[in-house]
């Protein structure tokens, strides 16, 4: 049978029970893995592979600073491409036809976007936690709030204190704390917009739409609640999202409680709050679409895809202006699934793997790089 090192490196590496594997935590399943790569050398080598970089991105979670995680993100880089060169260096046979330019970026876009999303959840729910109290502390006197108003554009890019996005429609307004509380994250929606809400389990993501409210953790998703619009609407892209509405007599719990779940809407499906009857309906979609905006069609899914054409992309699906040196990133590549991250964690996660420089300044990323081979 033939294997294909770079998509079974994806695969491992986004396999949960793997990676436990990997770092000792399930020996019960030594023999699974050994069957799987019983008489394919080109597997065993995958397999270690993917094993030395599990553990290069392991660390004790009281070490979990900007720096330290910085610092594991580099090593998995490093490790990565010192594999590479011992590869180089081996008979033809162990990767076949691969071209190894092409699957170092690959496989870096793996660590990254695989163990890197993974490291990202720990990350957001204790790092970005401790961040978003001090920040809190210091504007709690002062409750400070901001509004953004869409009167113009096609689609405008919001971003939030925790880092999710909002892709704000034109004749859309949105208003939110500078800085959200340590117990839960509240943004208030007047028209229409599509979210990317960063995963927290500890501080539930709260959207207010005229009466109805969505509660989540962390997913993508569309509204569409317009002042005199008839109904309000809620389509989810991906993950879960919680929806109830303001005079619901359990309203108050289900703020309260991160785990209580009201109407339960999963992907691909969508609740309509009809306001004169005041009925709450869920319903199963063909597809997400609803604001008919290219984000909520985008997979971000890319296979050696030059760079220009990767952040293209992503222009048209935030509405934000991406400058790059186009000469000196000329024969950049990728291959990675960004999924419904928000935009900053995608611009992370790319800007690592090419090891570049991002800098976002409202509604314009300026991107430096060096050249790639």
């Amino acid at each position: 049978m033939h294997s294909n090192p770079s998509a079974d490196l994806q695969n491992l590496l986004g396999n949960p029970q793997f990676v436990a594997w990997a770092k000792g935590g399930r020996p019960e399943d030594d023999g699974l893995w050994m069957q799987w790569a019983a008489g394919h050398q080109e597997r065993q080598d995958t397999i270690s592979t993917a094993k030395e970089i599990v553990n290069a991105m392991d660390f004790p979670v009281n070490q979990l600073t900007d720096e330290h995680i910085s610092d594991r993100v580099a090593l998995a880089l490093r490790t990565a491409k010192r594999i590479e060169k011992e590869q180089e260096a081996r008979p033809t046979h162990a990767l076949g036809n691969i071209h190894f330019s092409n699957w170092n970026i690959a496989a870096t876009a793996i660590i990254l976007l695989g163990l890197g999303l993974a490291l990202f959840g720990i990350y957001t729910r204790g790092y970005l936690n401790t961040r978003a109290e001090t920040s809190f502390a210091k504007a709690a006197s002062a409750n400070e709030f901001a509004e953004i108003v869409n009167k113009s554009l096609a689609v405008k890019y919001v971003r939030l204190s925790d880092g999710s996005a909002i892709v704000l429609q034109k004749n859309s307004s949105v208003r939110f704390p500078k800085h959200f509380k340590k117990t839960q994250r509240e943004v208030f929606l007047t028209g229409e917009a599509f979210f990317e809400v960063t995963k927290n389990p500890e501080q539930p993501f709260f959207v207010y739409a005229n009466e109805l409210i969505a509660k989540v953790h962390g997913t993508s998703f569309s509204i569409k609640a317009g002042e005199n619009d008839s109904n309000v609407i809620v389509a989810v892209k991906t993950g879960k999202v919680s929806v109830f509405t303001k005079n619901d007599a359990k309203a108050s719990q289900y703020q309260k409680d991160k785990n209580l779940e009201a109407l339960l809407l999963t992907p691909n499906q969508q609740a309509t709050f009809e306001r004169s009857q005041l009925k709450l309906t869920r319903l199963p979609l063909r597809s997400p679409t609803l604001l008919n905006i290219p984000i909520e069609n985008q997979a971000f899914n890319y296979i050696e895809t030059p760079v220009r054409d990767v952040f293209e992309a992503l222009e048209k699906a935030y509405g934000i202006r991406i400058d790059f040196n186009k000469d000196t990133m000329a024969h950049c590549s990728i291959t990675a699934t960004l999924g419904d991250e928000p935009l900053e964690n995608k611009l992370k996660w790319i800007c690592t793997i090419l090891e570049a420089e991002y800098a976002v300044n409202e509604d314009k990323v300026t991107i430096k790089g060096n050249p790639c081979n």
